[in-house]
């Protein structure tokens, strides 16, 4: 855009389209938290239980009245980019609060709030089996409500970003960025919710405890991965409950709107979808080729090896974080195959983390490209296509923008880590698990990390979660301000 000789380069985001939608936010924060309050009372807990009311108040009185600004006409991009980044960055601050009348220092306390808004499941608690109730329930309900918020959100990101949007939404056409995000919202709710009453249901007819019931389905479904026992999965000495959490974690790295698709136009569509078949093998490659490993590694016996392998692949590449043995016992080789699983993760649209397969699909697609056409006559046309879908130009470059931008994070963390005095690969390790928002640990997560080093974890989770480009956004400084150029 020109006028008087002056051409704008880019359009800032505008303050009061920003605070509208976090006001919003803040409100459905506030309802979310009764949930974990009403918990606290339950429990008697009262402590907790006035941080939690003391933060419900404050939300209220600071969302309404920003929740009454105007609705704009349509939604930027940045601005998309910016809400998002902004509800993953705020609502760990603000669960911080209540989280310290649990006994956990600030440092701490942020921490697991981080963990368990981006649904990554790392923590620095030594033992959680003795920690009230209250508090085992918040962590599992932030990243419930943290997956589902994600993948709500996820449109947001991708909106005019070539085909993948048009496999997490079905736009009318001329319905804006804001009228789409609901339906698409409404979608993935009703999905979500489904899978989360499916799971507790059969937990329960499993005969888990109640409480144990509803907090491991909130953050399997949420590929999650906080733990009320101190061995995650292995506390739980049930196969058929360990099995079935497993397959919610399948579930819920799963794209969400591909449930809704199904129930509305059949089982074709579930079966024409690219990732799911893609998922599925890769777990199934993950459980047999880590199960492999830890036989011939480890003194686990065949048998055993097999079964913690299935575990592990499966949680690793739906980016759970779940686990059945410590690994910290388990050898170097397994560990490398578990860091490419969670490198990868799950489905677009879905809770789990890492680049996506659909983008591993896209990377794999453009190799295959490149050796066609060294193979080609001269003057050939040869396209890339991933399934029935012809791949653009923009869904190649962002495909390897997004990878490229994950190693990048990886491996800077990676060197602060090795600047600390850690082992080379437990640390690639925990960065990889943290950049993909997977919670998987080898020991190096805990209080006595050096504090600067937990700052380099959160950043990882938080840009896994927001796949780095929102976060760059928010720290990009034409997102807040007008860039003009002058011209004759």
């Amino acid at each position: 855009m020109s006028h008087k000789g002056v051409t704008t380069l880019s359009y800032p985001v505008r303050g009061p389209v920003i605070l509208k939608y976090l006001g919003q936010l803040g409100l459905m924060l506030a309802l979310l938290t009764l949930v974990p309050f009403g918990v606290s009372l339950f429990f008697g807990e009262t402590t907790i239980g006035g941080r939690y009311l003391v933060m419900i108040l404050a939300l209220l009185i600071l969302g309404i009245p920003l929740s009454r600004f105007p609705v704009p006409p349509s939604l930027q991009t940045n601005e998309a980019l910016t809400i998002t980044a902004m509800a993953f960055l705020l609502s760990p601050l603000v669960m911080t609060y209540p989280l310290l009348g649990a006994g956990l220092s600030f440092e701490d306390a942020l921490f697991e709030a981080i963990s368990g808004v981006t649904t990554t499941g790392l923590s620095v608690l030594p033992s959680v089996e003795d920690r009230a109730p209250s508090l085992i329930f918040a962590r599992a309900w932030m990243q419930w409500y943290g997956g589902l918020g994600i993948a709500i959100l996820s449109v947001a990101l991708l909106m005019g970003q070539g085909i993948a949007p048009k496999r997490l939404v079905d736009p009318v056409p001329g319905d804006n960025l804001v009228t789409t995000t609901r339906t698409h919202a409404r979608r993935v709710l009703t999905a979500y919710i489904c899978l989360t009453i499916i799971g507790i249901v059969f937990l329960l007819g499993l005969q888990v405890e109640s409480f144990y019931a509803i907090t491991l389905t909130l953050t399997a479904i949420s590929t999650g991965g906080f733990s009320p026992f101190n061995d995650s999965l292995a506390g739980l000495d049930s196969i058929p409950a360990t099995s079935c959490l497993l397959m919610l974690c399948v579930c819920g790295s799963i794209s969400l709107p591909l449930y809704a698709y199904t129930y509305h136009h059949g089982f074709r569509r579930l079966i024409s979808d690219v990732e799911l078949p893609a998922l599925l093998v890769l777990c199934t490659l993950a459980a047999i080729v880590v199960g492999l490993s830890l036989g011939q590694h480890t003194n686990l016996g065949w048998t055993g090896a097999l079964a913690h392998g299935a575990a592990l692949g499966v949680s690793a590449q739906t980016g759970t974080g779940f686990s059945t043995v410590s690994l910290a016992e388990i050898d170097h080789t397994s560990k490398s195959l578990l860091m490419a699983s969670m490198f990868i993760g799950g489905s677009l649209g879905s809770t789990s983390g890492g680049i996506k397969i659909f983008r591993f699909l896209i990377v794999l697609a453009l190799i295959r490209l490149t050796l066609q056409r060294a193979c080609a006559p001269p003057h050939t046309v040869v396209e890339p296509w991933l399934g029935n879908r012809r791949l653009e130009y923009e869904d190649l470059t962002r495909a390897l923008l997004l990878t490229l931008l994950f190693i990048a994070v990886i491996f800077v963390s990676w060197i602060l880590f090795l600047a600390g005095g850690y082992d080379p690969l437990d640390a690639l390790f925990e960065v990889t698990s943290a950049t993909g928002t997977v919670g998987l640990s080898t020991g190096i997560t805990g209080t006595e990390l050096p504090g600067w080093l937990k700052g380099v974890l959160c950043f990882d989770m938080l840009a896994g979660r927001l796949e780095v480009i929102a976060l760059l956004m928010v720290l990009y400084p034409a997102t807040w301000r007008e860039r003009r150029t002058r011209t004759q």
